[in-house]
């Protein structure tokens, strides 16, 4: 029998029993992400070197769910491909073939960029040295989401495969944490390490929780809980997001507690944390009842196939923003219109070049696949 469906939401694909909700809920994360690159990156060179979108709403609503949505989803795919892996050459072929698809493209896309920028003369006073350092800490710091995914999927086959996913080291790893440094992206590997232990252990454990007395009384309510869940869920969410400031953008206050006010800090790691869950909730809520009454509509199949094309799209989107977009809009002025416009633009470009490159043998690497199988479908 098929794997019962994410919240129930399956359908039939690649002649198999799949669930759709989860890549529909990456196509909206993945919409939401080239909307925020585009407010950031889109409104004018003034508004970018200001760093003025760190105060913009849109972009806080953005920021405050969506890359953790992102991990949930990746943590629970990932034990998948864990279960699977039965034997000891399965388990260390899997996590070769996980770090060779997640490593290859974040190189892969850095040395091109840094190709095109030496052939700009940007390095040409530099010194060979420092192009050597930049590129190196260009790599480990740049699709800071692509390591984030390696190192918690590492950790988490070093805790199931050795330690028996043993809460009380995992609870030391929590506390370590706040008293680790922040440099070279660690302070957002460390804010998304609990979405993705929640999406792994959520999948490995959904039978259990499912027997739960409190989620068959939910199940048993229907078409009400299917309701009331998005209204309860939106309350709590929205209510958490009024009280998000710039203090809530990882990449401003980091996450240790190291030289900090120790309350403020806590509060702010505990408050985004709990603001991104109750957002994840929130929307896997909304986008269940749209697929309830509407899962073979258009709108739903392109967010579901966005959504199998996230890691290529969210790769391409990066450098298109950047290196084509972001030159043409310097001189823009910041406008929602202007930006959502960008987005569809972006989209559907990347959309094209990932759907090239993932027919070519060597070049779907560059997009997080092997031979048209997308990573995250593995």
């Amino acid at each position: 029998m098929p794997d019962a469906g994410f919240f129930g939401t399956e359908v039939r694909m690649e002649k198999r029993q799949r669930d759709i909700l989860p890549d529909v809920l990456k196509g909206f994360g993945i919409v939401l992400m080239v909307l925020g690159h585009c407010i950031q990156s889109g409104s004018g060179m003034a508004y970018l070197e200001g760093a003025c979108y760190f105060e913009d709403k849109w972009y806080q609503f953005l920021y405050s769910f969506h890359m953790p949505l992102f991990m949930v989803i990746s943590g629970w795919y990932a034990w998948g491909s864990v279960r699977r892996a039965e034997s000891g050459e399965a388990k260390r072929a899997m996590i070769r073939r996980k770090c060779v698809y997640l490593i290859t493209p974040n190189v892969a896309w850095k040395l091109i960029e840094f190709a095109y920028m030496l052939s700009a003369g940007i390095y040409l006073y530099s010194g060979f040295s420092v192009l050597c350092k930049d590129i190196f800490v260009g790599i480990l710091t740049s699709n800071w989401f692509l390591w984030a995914i390696l190192y918690s999927f590492l950790l988490v086959c070093l805790m199931h495969y050795k330690f028996r996913d043993s809460v009380w080291i995992y609870v030391l790893i929590f506390l370590a944490a706040f008293f680790t440094p922040d440099g070279m992206g660690l302070n957002a590997y460390k804010y998304m390490l609990p979405y993705y232990l929640i999406g792994f252990y959520g999948n490995r454990n959904r039978e259990r929780l499912l027997s739960l007395k409190v989620c068959r009384k939910f199940c048993e309510k229907g078409r009400l809980m299917a309701f009331l869940a998005p209204v309860v869920s939106g309350v709590l969410f929205f209510a958490l997001f009024s009280l998000f400031t710039e203090d809530s953008f990882i990449y401003l206050t980091g996450y240790k507690l190291i030289g900090k006010n120790y309350p403020v800090q806590l509060q702010i790691d505990f408050y985004r944390f709990f603001v991104g869950a109750a957002g994840i909730v929130f929307w896997a809520f909304v986008w269940r009842l749209v697929l309830l009454r509407f899962k073979e509509s258009k709108v739903v199949r392109i967010f579901a196939y966005l959504g199998r094309r996230s890691l290529g799209i969210y790769l391409v989107s990066g450098m298109l923003i950047v290196h084509a977009m972001l030159p043409i809009t310097a001189s823009f002025a910041p406008h929602y219109g202007v930006n959502v416009l960008e987005t569809v633009i972006m989209l559907a470009l990347s959309a094209v070049l990932v759907e090239g490159l993932r027919r070519v043998k060597w070049l779907c690497r560059l997009v997080g696949e092997e031979r048209s199988k997308g990573l995250y479908e593995k």
